[in-house]
Formats: C-alpha cells, sequence, structure tokens
C-alpha cells in the first residue's frame, strides 16, 4: 500500500467515523444508518496500514467514547416523562388522552411530573400540547380511599397464538390485569378532497391511548362493537369540549 492511499484511506476514514458518530448521537433515531457508516469509517481508519496503531486507536476510541458519553444526556432530553396514570379502580377498557388547543384542562407540571387523572369514562381532555420521545410512564388504579395500585406494562407479544412462529416458554396468564398498547399515540383532522390534503383545525387533535386489560379481555371483549361505541363517545366529547 502506498503512502498517498493510506492516507486517502486515513483521512476518509475519519470524515465518515465523523458522519456516523454525527448519525449515532444528534440523529440517534436515524442509528440504522449512522451504525453502517461508523462501521466502514473503523475499517477505513484500520487498513490504513502506513500509520501506527496509535494514530489509528486513538481517533476510534475518541468518537467511541464520545457515542457512550452523550448517548444518557441524549436520552434525557429526549425523555417525555415522568408522567403517571390514576385510573379508576374499576375502569376497564380504552384510556384516551386528548390534547386539543383551547379544549380541556391544562396540567400544570408536578415535582414528579405530569399527573393524569383519568375519568370514569376513560377520556381525559388537555390543552396540553403532546410531546413526543422516550416514556416514562407509570400506571395505578385508584380507589375511593387514594390508594394506588400499580399496573404492570404488558405487551402482546408475549402471549401465544396460532400464528406464533417462536413460543413464549414463560407466556405471562391471560387473566393477569395489566395496560397494553402503552405508549401509542396518533392525531385525527386530517381532511382529503381534490385538491389534497386539508387540516380541519376545529377537528384536529393528537392523542395517547391505552388499554387496561386482561389479555383475555382484549382479544375477546374490547372488539369491533366497542371500539365504535368508545369512538363515538370520545368523539361526541370532543365537540362539545371549549
Amino acid at each position: 500500500m502506498t503512502d498517498k492511499t493510506s492516507t486517502f484511506l486515513y483521512y476518509s476514514g475519519l470524515i465518515l467515523l465523523a458522519i456516523g458518530a454525527f448519525g449515532l448521537t444528534f440523529a440517534a433515531f436515524f442509528a440504522i444508518i449512522g451504525l453502517p457508516i461508523f462501521v466502514v469509517g473503523i475499517i477505513m481508519v484500520f487498513v490504513s496500514l502506513k500509520k501506527t496503531w496509535k494514530q489509528r486507536l486513538i481517533p476510534i476510541g475518541i468518537f467511541i467514547l464520545g457515542i457512550i458519553a452523550f448517548w444518557p444526556i441524549w436520552r434525557s432530553f429526549n425523555t417525555v416523562g415522568p408522567e403517571t396514570f390514576l385510573i379508576p379502580n374499576d375502569y376497564r377498557g380504552r384510556v384516551n388522552i386528548i390534547h386539543k388547543k383551547d379544549c380541556g384542562i391544562l396540567l400544570e407540571k408536578t415535582e414528579n411530573g405530569l399527573i393524569y387523572e383519568i375519568p370514569n369514562d376513560g377520556i381525559l381532555l388537555l390543552s396540553n400540547a403532546q410531546k413526543y420521545g422516550f416514556i416514562d410512564h407509570k400506571y395505578y388504579l385508584i380507589d375511593n380511599n387514594g390508594k394506588k395500585t400499580e399496573l404492570p406494562k404488558m405487551d402482546v407479544r408475549d402471549f401465544n397464538e396460532e400464528w406464533t412462529t417462536e413460543k413464549n416458554p414463560n407466556e405471562p396468564s391471560r387473566d393477569k390485569l395489566g395496560v397494553f398498547h402503552w405508549g401509542r399515540t396518533g392525531s385525527t383532522g386530517i381532511i382529503r378532497d381534490e385538491d389534497g390534503i386539508i387540516t380541519n383545525e376545529d377537528d384536529q387533535y393528537s392523542f395517547t391511548e391505552f388499554y387496561v386489560s386482561t389479555y383475555t379481555d382484549l382479544t375477546e371483549k374490547f372488539n369491533f362493537k366497542y371500539e365504535r361505541k368508545f369512538d363515538s363517545i370520545r368523539d361526541i366529547k370532543v365537540k362539545k369540549c371549549k
């Protein structure tokens, strides 16, 4: 390998290391792109054989240490929470937290973060803007005396069905109460016409939703008929909101 080729590989590798490191930190949601670039950069620096081991290892180590040090900071700035959800003790089913401008109550942040007190119909209307990112959520059932019982966060992928390719040997009880589909978000109020997409501000809102349920009820009780009724109640409540 000539000195010219080695130098080209070395500095090209450093450039790719810098681009990849940027993708793995400031644009960490696109790590699937940043990581391959970073790996190629490492390879190019390593194969620049006319450079000493110190010249090759030090910049690679600096970039790797920088990424490792940055991740906790980046994650902290992009975490939504802490947020606590207080749900009536006897409530079962779907919960919607609606974020709509000039509608509902304005939640103030406490020393424990935002606390959502879910009403008996499972639909909470807020004028707070919705935030997105990593979530730090806790869910509790709360009785009339203020006693709280924490609900576990459940995942439908942990349960075995006929179509499950890899069976879970530690499948949870299907009658265990918990929170399903936590962290699910969405929005509405977009109308399509012949000229394109128009935003109807009167109907536009974003939402967070989850289900308080057992897996059995989630698959058998909260079906299409239940969803349609819930949507109807929610839409009427949103229209009346000022």
